[in-house]
């Protein structure tokens, strides 16, 4: 198929338009347009269905959808493979992580490579969940993800490149319910005290949605102490969540980095008993990678994270 045909199709799917898509691609609407027909007169079928000033996928376009992505990114992988006979110079890096991973590992990871790397762009996504994230790596939309570690279909390949623990953080004014008798920071630099998490039942959780990789560690870690977590305010938007908190909304199980973070702007930092962690993995298709996600890889598995 021709490329420039799929790469219009796909402007068209991502954009909802016609006139979005040719104005993203830098192309007029009728030049668009006759490119979507040529590559359904090639297939012998309609990939559009339009509605007025609407388009909506046929079924025929939904099943073109992920192949097109691939053939696009195997054709700049190989433009890539070609380039690197000289050195990664320049090129796209498209990634996805989860939310949680954005701030550790990837800004780290991503800092390392722009180092090494400096005329390749990076495309950083934002799926809403793991099972997003290995959608966009499986259909072509990234390259590599990072996520929690999960068993993968074949056409998938992970490479474990750490663990991350999870402690709870508290509003100032929930300290006293759980321990006052501990100081509400910790100057020496020693670890965040202990704290059993079925003593905090009655405390007011802050999390994130079910089915998200955090809602279902703080689920399991009190289900393995006997308990049921008290969440009072769920929310979608990571970065609301230690504001809440210090807001004294309540508590919530954050990342490590997250919660050095939260324990300089005020609230206490708890490490939850039992321990809870994740292992975190990288992930990417199985076959030939453009030099960049391999070089990435590379440097994401000598890392450890």
């Amino acid at each position: 198929m021709d490329l420039r045909r799929l790469e219009h199709f796909l402007a068209v799917v991502d954009h909802g338009g016609f006139t979005a898509a040719a104005r993203k691609v830098s192309v007029s609407q009728p030049g668009l347009s006759l490119a979507v027909r040529e590559l359904e007169q090639e297939l012998g079928i309609p990939l559009f269905e339009r509605l007025g000033r609407r388009v909506l996928l046929t079924p025929a376009g939904a099943a073109l959808v992920g192949p097109a992505r691939q053939t696009l990114r195997d054709a700049e992988t190989g433009r890539a493979a070609v380039a690197a006979v000289a050195g990664i110079e320049a090129g796209t890096l498209a990634l996805a992580s989860l939310p949680t991973l954005a701030a550790d590992p990837l800004a780290g990871l991503v800092g390392r490579f722009r180092q090494r790397y400096p005329g390749v762009r990076v495309d950083l996504a934002a799926p809403e969940d793991t099972s997003d994230l290995v959608a966009m790596v499986r259909d072509g939309r990234c390259e590599a993800g990072l996520t929690e570690d999960a068993e993968l279909t074949a056409d998938l390949e992970r490479r474990i490149i750490g663990q991350q623990g999870l402690l709870v953080i508290l509003a100032p004014g929930l300290v006293d319910l759980v321990d006052p008798a501990v100081p509400l920071h910790d100057t020496t630099g020693q670890p965040p005290p202990p704290v059993a998490l079925v003593d905090l039942v009655a405390i007011p959780f802050i999390a994130a949605p079910v089915g998200t990789s955090t809602r279902r560690l703080l689920e399991e870690g009190f289900a393995a102490a006997g308990a049921t977590p008290n969440v009072a305010v769920v929310t979608g938007q990571r970065d609301a969540i230690l504001p809440l908190v210090l807001a004294g909304a309540g508590a919530a199980l954050v990342p490590e980095p997250i919660a050095a973070i939260a324990a300089r702007l005020g609230a206490a930092v708890r490490r939850p008993e039992p321990a809870i962690a994740r292992t975190i993995a990288l992930i990417h298709r199985s076959g030939p990678l453009s030099p960049a996600v391999t070089r990435f890889v590379d440097l994401a598995t000598d890392s450890g994270g």
